[in-house]
């Protein structure tokens, strides 16, 4: 009985995969247990593959891994459920901490780079900042889903829930102003100093405390009436702040100053300042022993003053660069966001000693083709090395330790090394792409981030950020020959052969800095949009397009021949990197705050790719005529394919005891992903087309980057097995019919 149930499964799966294949013959859309890539008819390309950089692991279609947070920041407990909820600035989600056991259970998608987190005990829900979408998120805790999305104004930080009246309390940094919220819905938006940052609610007196970044100020807000009624002067730079019950103190992280100011909440008056560490950020209190802690961002570490004398008995040695901190009264433990480290230190207030370390997890940023070898090298900002990938097979084949935080890469065709900036190490690190191994390290100024290659000269051009300099590297000897005063805070950097210029961003002044490649001055000052970043040269029409990452959310157009704005193009939110493809003409743009790229033609934007979490870097390959994307939230690269196909043919999680036929034909795509078989697994491919299995590193595909060619006389042959197979299935189905 069971083997000819099994013939019978037998018969329809062949019947299945023969329709699917007559059906791709002829160009219509067949979708089994899986959806279509519905980007492949996109003018600008679609995702083809997601190589996932944490386990080199190369995935069909556009994966966007969100099973690991990065950048975590703020944090909250949640004493309905014992869960912490920690805000992973990085990778737009949130993790979810069992307090019983420290370990993560779930990860929320939430907006883009969230950073406060509030939990409100009214409603059993947390409230989540995201600072890049100016939206708060609102998380059910009964079953860690968002129930909702709550725009406010610009930049949003810190949350603090208020048991009085029951709104909680947003500060928005950039608009200087407090949303109020009840419940889901936005009722009141209170200004208050420059850069409103950390919030707390004082309930001995019903008021709300706001700590004003950038006019050192503390705002206090009646509960109320919902106006500001005093504006306190603490130390420079104040951000996290936390109500000490016990003694009706309010404790202010001065992140400038290195102090910690204590308000009397009585008087609202500063009555101490304490020294703690360098950069104090968050601050929470422990009911358990009266200690306040803080999280010293620059010191990597956490001060414990005691509330009853306001002096530091404790320093406690966490991971790099803490920034949140809470604390959970089922276990009495202090829970630490490192945001470099990608951990969070658990903290026994008993102790005070850190007794666990949870990973929330390299953050891929730079990247560059070498055309010598065919492959892409990708700058892990987090784990301070370059990926190497094999553009052939679209795998990790090695993995080149650099100097710390790496960040720009660029590629020199006169030697065939690959130049690599260490933004940590103030370096530049040079790789040889025949061994790939580091063969020298160079010192530059502070700060180096983008990178870029002048083959008019041979010379290397490194941004400083923090140093407002440009290096200049001679390629022959690998030394500095001259830096380069530029604006503030220079970023991209790309060469115009047509003129000889070197183009910088300078993100802090929102300009383009001009330099002459034969003198190595500045020349020009262009003004562009807010925050420029990633720049890229055209050569079909001689313009050089910018990225404005923040706020503006656009491109800026320069025409090389006279040094001039002539268009400002709106894009995703958060652009970033931008690489020409010269199979096409478009400009690819990462969308860091969108997770999207956007395809533009000349001054138009034609098409918008979605990708993975936080895309950075682009770049093109033109052995393989795709598009590489670095994806710094998901720890991923996108492959993008701009071989516009009419069809495609997605069938997932297939499990059968026989053949299993992938056939891709002329102008269709088929890709059988998960295929667990015992027998046979063949994959035919005819014409110009592509056949992938996922999670199988071989992949075939065209070597030219332009529209595969239809073939008759190969899908007529097709057609003929197909209706051959579909009849031989279909008699052995009626003869067996009893």
């Amino acid at each position: 009985m069971w083997r000819t149930a099994k013939r019978r499964q037998l018969m329809k799966m062949m019947i299945a995969v023969s329709i699917a294949i007559l059906l791709s013959a002829f160009g219509l859309p067949v979708t089994a247990n899986g959806s279509q890539n519905s980007g492949q008819n996109n003018p600008g390309g679609y995702v083809k593959y997601t190589l996932d950089l944490l386990n080199n692991t190369l995935i069909n279609g556009n994966f966007v891994n969100t099973s690991n947070g990065k950048g975590p920041w703020g944090v909250a407990y949640d004493p309905s459920n014992g869960y912490i909820y920690v805000a992973d600035y990085y990778s737009g989600t949130v993790s979810v901490i069992n307090g019983a056991t420290n370990t993560v259970i779930a990860t929320i998608p939430v907006g883009g780079d969230p950073m406060g987190v509030a939990y409100d005990p009214s409603n059993g829900y947390i409230y989540v900042a995201n600072w890049g979408s100016d939206t708060v998120s609102v998380i059910d805790g009964a079953n860690n889903t968002v129930i909702a999305n709550i725009p406010v104004i610009t930049r949003p930080v810190g949350v603090a829930y208020d048991p009085s009246n029951g709104y909680i309390y947003v500060t928005n940094h950039l608009s200087n102003t407090v949303s109020v919220i009840n419940g889901t819905t936005v009722i009141a938006n209170i200004t208050v100093g420059s850069g409103p940052w950390g919030v707390a609610y004082n309930p001995s007196n019903g008021y709300i405390y706001v700590t004003d970044h950038d006019s050192d100020t503390v705002s206090v807000i009646d509960g109320k009436t919902n106006k500001v009624i005093a504006t306190i002067t603490v130390g420079s730079g104040p951000r996290g702040i936390a109500y000490d019950p016990s003694n009706g103190y309010l404790y202010v992280a001065d992140y400038y100053s290195g102090t910690v100011s204590v308000i009397n909440g009585a008087t609202n008056t500063v009555i101490a300042n304490i020294t703690v560490g360098s950069g104090p950020w968050g601050v929470a209190y422990n009911p358990s022993n009266g200690y306040i802690y803080v999280a010293d961002y620059g010191s990597g570490t956490v001060s414990v003053i005691n509330g009853a004398t306001n002096t530091v008995i404790a320093n406690i040695t966490v991971g790099m660069w803490p920034v949140g901190v809470a604390y959970d009264p089922s276990n009495g433990y202090i829970y630490v966001t490192n945001r470099l480290s990608n951990t969070v230190s658990v903290i026994n207030g008993a102790t005070n000693t850190v007794i666990a370390t949870i990973p929330v997890i390299t953050w891929p940023e730079g990247i560059a083709y070498d055309p010598s070898n065919g492959y892409i090298y990708v700058a892990d900002y987090d784990s301070n090395t370059v990926s190497v990938i094999d553009g052939a097979t679209n795998t990790v084949i090695a993995n080149i330790p650099v100097g710390r935080w790496p960040e720009g890469i660029a590629y020199d065709p006169s030697n065939g090394y690959i130049y690599v900036t260490n933004h940590l190490s103030n370096t530049v690190s040079v790789i040889d792409g025949a061994n790939n191994t580091v063969i020298a390290t160079i010192p530059v100024g502070h700060g180096p981030a983008g990178v870029a290659y002048d083959p008019s000269n041979g010379y290397i051009y490194v941004t400083n950020e923090i140093s407002d300099t440009v290096s200049v590297i001679d390629g022959k000897t690998n030394k500095v020959i001259a830096n380069i005063t530029v604006g503030m805070w220079p970023v991209g950097v790309a060469y115009d052969p047509s003129n000889g210029y070197i183009y910088v961003t300078n993100y802090y002044s929102g300009t383009v800095s001009v330099i002459n490649g034969a003198t190595n001055t500045v020349i020009a000052n262009i003004t562009a949009g807010m925050w420029p970043w990633g720049v890229a040269y055209d050569p079909s029409n001689g313009y050089i397009y910018v990225t404005n990452y923040r706020y503006s959310g656009t491109v800026s157009v320069i025409d090389g021949a006279n040094n001039t704005v002539i268009a400002t193009i709106p894009v995703g939110h958060g652009p970033a990197g931008v690489a020409y493809d010269p199979s096409n003409g478009y400009i690819y743009v990462a969308d860091y705050g969108s997770d999207t790229v956007s395809v533009i033609n000349g001054t138009t934007v034609i098409a918008t790719i979605p990708v993975g979490k936080g895309p950075r870097g682009v770049a093109y390959d033109p052995s393989n005529g795709y598009i590489y994307v670095t994806n710094s939230g998901s720890d991923t690269v996108s492959i993008i394919s701009t071989s516009v196909s009419t069809s495609s043919t997605s069938i997932s999680s297939v499990t059968t005891s026989t053949t299993s036929t992938s056939t891709s034909v002329s102008t269709s795509s088929t890709s059988i992903s998960s295929v667990t078989t015992s027998t046979t697994s063949t994959s035919t491919s005819v014409s110009t087309s592509s056949t992938s299995i996922s999670s199988v590193t071989t992949s075939t595909t065209s070597s030219t980057p332009t529209k595969p060619i239809p073939s008759v006389v190969p899908t007529l042959v097709v057609v003929v097995v197909v209706v051959v197979v579909l009849i031989v299935a279909l008699l052995m189905i009626k003869r067996r019919k009893p």
